[in-house]
């Protein structure tokens, strides 16, 4: 299958768009405390945080606005879904902003289609990228340019039930494969599944199989091979053994986080966004996070935002924010109020509000090593092929070398193509 040019890309989205009459949930928001929006050059952002991300983001907006007066930025939500297809439809229509944020695996996507700023050269005279994690800085990057910056970053870790552990005789959660099998075996009763991950049909089904695939040694370039199918040959025996349910093929990792909540599940892989939940649904939950079990290597994934600036839009100004909105400080203040760590090492490095939480600071040695998916401009098709994978193998509707072998061809047909 070719691959779409820009402009066929465009008039697909659009076509695609006026056949479900969808239109842009429109909250905007002046973003200036006072609503006057009158003083220095106009500059727009489009953004998807939501609940106490979405708050925090605004303030700084206002904060922003307050503090100079050679920009006035305004701040229009964009829902999550819809954030890709307003781009095309902005891109066609002349009507992007002048930067917006954006999902980490999504950024090469767009930078390859032409959409995005390359802003290497403002990177570079800015001084400040040493002190960024690599992982998070490499899902802003594109051939080896800056198309944007990372500005909050999450991994996935494992979650486990300390009562339940605890009950069972086991002392210390799993570091390995093998451990997490022999403690599923001591864990396993009619009231409690041992163990879960989302394996859903959609990006968090590969976003939660990617530290298996990587601890094992593959990558998605290379998913025909032993230490792939072996990946994946271990979470189908955690389905057939009993130790995982096979409803994780259909669960999101919201309904793992709310089994796991009732004590129905004694360990998931999931992320820290979910502490919150877990704490409000179960204050009286005892539980800790600690490394995924690891094959070959210890491994995460990293999930989060990027801010990346439009082409030929506003760029002087678009980075001039971007770069305030990083400030250490202010990116402590954000990443901590909304759950999130920070992009940047010297900010966690130097800030006790993650190393002294007891949740939090179990991700601390996991955002060390967590890697990003791709990073690749056909990630969306690749982690298509990788969901299909997932799904036909835990579900058997083919054994597990036959599906990753038909996924390791899509993958080289999508990278020749």
């Amino acid at each position: 299958m070719k691959k779409l040019t820009g402009l066929t890309f465009i008039i697909l989205m659009m076509a695609l768009v006026a056949c479900n009459g969808e239109s842009v949930t429109d909250e905007s928001s002046s973003g200036d405390g006072n609503g006057s929006g009158s003083k220095g050059n106009e500059l727009s952002i489009w953004f998807h945080f939501t609940g106490k991300k979405q708050e925090s983001f605004l303030e700084i907006v206002d904060e922003y606005n307050q503090s100079q007066d050679k920009y006035h930025l305004k701040a229009e939500y964009v829902p999550f879904p819809d954030v890709k297809k307003q781009l095309s439809i902005g891109l066609a229509g002349g009507t992007l902003p002048d930067m917006t944020t954006m999902d980490v695996v999504d950024n090469a996507s767009f930078a390859a289609k032409g959409v995005l700023a390359d802003i290497t050269s403002r990177v570079e005279e800015w001084g400040e990228a040493s002190n960024f994690y690599d992982g998070p800085l490499q899902a802003a990057m594109y051939k080896g340019k800056y198309y944007g910056l990372p500005v909050g970053s999450n991994a996935l870790g494992l979650f486990y039930n300390e009562d339940l552990l605890a009950e069972a005789g086991i002392v210390e959660p799993p570091s390995t494969w093998d451990e997490l099998k022999e403690d599923a075996k001591k864990l396993k009763t009619d009231n409690v599944t041992p163990f879960a991950i989302s394996a859903v049909k959609s990006e968090e089904g590969t976003f939660q199989y990617y530290p298996f695939l990587r601890s094992s040694g593959a990558d998605f370039t290379d998913l025909g091979s032993e230490a792939a199918k072996g990946s994946m040959e271990f979470l189908k025996s955690l389905i057939d053994e009993g130790y995982m349910g096979s409803y994780v093929v259909n669960a999101t990792q919201d309904d793992i986080a709310r089994q796991f909540a009732s004590g129905k599940i004694a360990m998931m892989v999931n992320g820290p966004w979910n502490i919150e939940r877990l704490k409000q649904d179960n204050p009286d939950l005892n539980f800790s996070i600690s490394q995924i079990p690891k094959d070959e290597e210890f491994a995460s994934v990293l999930g989060g935002e990027n801010i990346a600036i439009i082409k030929g839009k506003n760029e002087e100004g678009a980075f001039d924010f971007l770069t305030w909105f990083l400030e250490p400080e202010r990116h402590e203040t954000f990443t901590a109020e909304t759950g999130a760590f920070p992009s940047r090492k010297d900010v966690l490095e130097n800030s006790d509000k993650w190393k002294e939480d007891k949740y939090l600071s179990g991700f601390v040695p996991i955002m060390n090593g967590a890697v990003p998916r791709g990073p690749s401009p056909e990630w969306p098709s690749i982690s298509e092929a990788i969901q299909v994978a997932i799904q036909e193998s835990l579900t058997g509707a083919k054994p597990v070398g036959e599906a990753l072998d038909d996924a390791a061809k899509k993958v080289e047909d999508i990278q020749n193509n």
